[in-house]
Parts: structure tokens; sequence; C-alpha cells
């Protein structure tokens, strides 16, 4: 096999990955307490109206509002609070003490706020006029009856789980999670917590691959090291290929004596990606044994985090029916000048300052604290020009 051969750009790269992947089958019903990070296999619709009756928006006093036409001396007459509802009908020149939350008194057809009144014994004087309908919520304002709340192919995060919660929904259904296999290859690599002899280093591309998969959806088996043969990696991935959706690992994917990734591959399925124009994270690898995807990504961890964020993050969504595929941009200023490189576009992580100044934090593929310092990426265009100081900057959040 051709070293490399033709870089293809990140956004063809990308679309032959998402095009030879396909969404994983099962669907499982889970307590909506473990549904977070899931993804909706069902449209959620509502069998309640949201909220369930006229409630006060603000603590104050639920009046008619004809009686303040004028100002007004009216009778408390009692009290609504949220689960205690005033149980009286209320009359001309009356009002109810009400707390936010709690529902209209039949009668009432306004609130007005506490801070508008001046309580004098059992009775509060009003100065200022009320219009019906003020600072009431009505039945069904937020969501009506049979409304979709959340739809299939939806991210389950905090937001989407609650408004499932007030419809009063307990078991949803939910797309099964992709199951990924993922490794470092390398026999200087060495799990964190074990000792490290000389020439070694502890793996910290698994911890950001992993990061990345889990938070994509995926359930994420992490095995050790693979030594440096061509027949310990192809046993791992024959193996893996039989009972993940996806298998991804470091290492082993550039051109060396010992990266046998390519081959290894080549040789069980098919590679469709073997190489990316991008500066860094060129050697880049991706093939389909059987049903299972196969991810190599570059061994140097910033290339690594990298290209897993540009690639495997989208991956795992498509794989979990996961259809959000936007991005957190920040907007911002460039600090420094960039140099376009003349044949790759170059992806740079920055961090950006109280002035909304994005600054470069690279400090080379091999260097990890590029990205712990960084809050995302910035990316240039191949060229042979240069990104002025100032220049403004789409900044890529990596979440």
């Amino acid at each position: 096999m051709n070293p490399f051969g033709t870089l293809v750009s990140a956004d063809d790269a990308l679309d032959t990955i998402l095009a030879k992947l396909k969404p994983v089958a099962g669907v499982e019903t889970v307590n909506l307490e473990d549904a977070a990070g899931c993804v909706l296999a069902e449209d959620v619709k509502s069998t309640v109206f949201v909220p369930a009756f006229d409630r006060a928006a603000m603590d104050g006093y639920a009046v008619i509002a004809e009686d303040l036409h004028e100002p007004a001396m009216l009778k408390v007459v009692g009290a609504a609070f949220a689960g205690k509802p005033f149980k009286g009908v209320l009359k001309r020149g009356e009002c109810v003490e009400i707390a936010t939350g709690a529902p209209i008194p039949k009668g009432a057809d306004a609130v007005v706020m506490v801070e508008s009144v001046q309580v004098v014994g059992q009775a509060v004087q009003f100065k200022q006029p009320a219009r019906q309908g003020d600072h009431i919520t009505r039945k069904g304002e937020d969501i009506a009856k049979n409304d979709t709340v959340v739809k299939k192919g939806t991210l389950l995060g905090p937001g989407q789980v609650a408004a499932i919660a007030i419809t009063g929904k307990a078991r949803i259904k939910v797309f099964s999670r992709p199951e990924v296999l993922l490794f470092t290859t390398g026999d200087e690599v060495v799990a964190p917590g074990k000792p490290l002899k000389d020439g070694q280093v502890y793996d910290c591309n698994s911890f950001a691959m992993l990061t990345i998969a889990r938070r994509a959806g995926a359930n994420v088996t992490y095995r050790a090291n693979v030594p440096d043969t061509e027949a310990a990696l192809r046993k791992v991935i024959a193996s893996g290929a039989r009972k993940y959706d996806l298998i991804v690992f470091s290492g082993g994917t550039s051109v060396g004596n010992k990266d046998f990734g390519a081959e290894v591959i080549d040789q069980l399925g098919d590679v469709y990606v073997r190489g990316v124009a991008i500066k860094p994270g060129k050697p880049v690898l991706f093939g389909v044994v059987g049903d299972c995807g196969v991810f190599g990504m570059p061994g140097y961890p910033t290339s690594c985090l990298l290209t897993a964020e540009l690639f495997l993050a989208p991956a795992v969504r498509k794989l979990a029916h996961n259809e959000d595929t936007s991005r957190v941009r920040l907007s911002a200023k460039l600090g420094h000048e960039i140099k376009q490189d003349k044949t790759k576009q170059q992806i740079v992580p920055v961090r950006v300052d109280e002035n909304e100044v994005a600054w470069s934090t690279f400090k080379g593929s091999g260097s990890i604290t590029s990205l712990s310092q960084s809050v995302g990426f910035i990316s240039i265009d191949a060229g042979d020009g240069v990104i002025a100081k100032g220049a403004d900057l789409v900044v890529n959040v990596i979440r």
C-alpha cells in the first residue's frame, strides 16, 4: 500500500467516514433518570397541559381587574399557595394573597405584584390599575396537550429530560448506545497507575478519545495497549470487529517500520481514508472491517485529540442516531498573525482572553498542554498568505 498517497481534505474525509457508517439498530426502554446522554427513539407527546391550570406568575394579590380602575382598598379573604389553592370564589371588593405558581382563584382575572401594594391590617391598598391577565400564566401556555415536547433523534440533556418529566412520562424509548473498543499501540505506552520504565510514557490519548466518544454517546471499552506487532494488532481488530460497532486506536498510522494500522485494516477489510490534508493530524486512518468502522488516530497527543474531535465525535454521533451536528462557537479577534500552510488546513488550538482575543496554545503535536490550556480551535485554510493580527475568527469550542 502506498504511504498516504493523495491527501484528502478534512471535509471530504468526514463525508467518506459518515457515508460508511450506519446507526446502530437497537432500541431500549429506560427510566427517565437514566436517560441523560441517550438519543430519543420516539417523539414524546404531552398527555397533559403545562401548566395544568391558570397560575400566578408573581407573588402578590389575585384581584378582579375591574375593581382597580381607580385606587381602591380591597379586603383580603384568603391565601393561595403552590399546591394549596384558595377554595372559595372571589367577589367584587375582595382579593386573595397569592404565591408564584399557585392556581388563580375562581373569579379572579389578574395578579398585582406585592411590591405595588400597601397592606393595611386585613385589607390591601391598591394605587395602580390592573388589566385582565396581568401576571397570569394560562393553562397550556407552555405545553398544550398532544404537543410534541421532544423529537425523535434528540440528544437528551437536562432541558430535554426536564421537559419530558413535566409531562409525567417516567419511561422512554432511546436508541442503544454504540459500543466502542478503544486502545493505543506502542511498546512504550503504559496505563496510568503503573510504574514507568526507561523510555516509556503514560497513555493519555486513550483518555482523550474515551472522553470524546462517551460525550458523543458511546459505551466505551478501554483495553490495555497493544504491542507494536502486526500480528497483535490484527488479532485485536479481527476479534473486536465481531463484537463492537467501532474500533479506535492511536499510533501505528504513519509510515514507520512499526506502523501496521493501514496494512492490517486492508488485510481484514477496506481502507477508505489514508491521510488528511490537515496540520497537525495528517496520519488519520479509517476503514471498515465487516460491519465495524475502524479509526487509527495519530500517536502525538495534540494530533490525536484534534482529529478525534474532528472525525471520531461526529462518527459516534452518526452511530448513536444523534442528529445534532452543531458546534458551540465563539467570535474572537486573532491576537497575533498566523502564516498559512501552502498545502494543509491548519487546526490551531487557542485560548480566548477576557477581551475576546484568541491566542494560539500550540506547542507542538506531541504536547498535551497545547489542548489542556485551550478552549477550542480555529481553522486556517491552506494558502501562501498570512492571517493578520486582529482578524475576525470563529473559535470551535471543545466541550
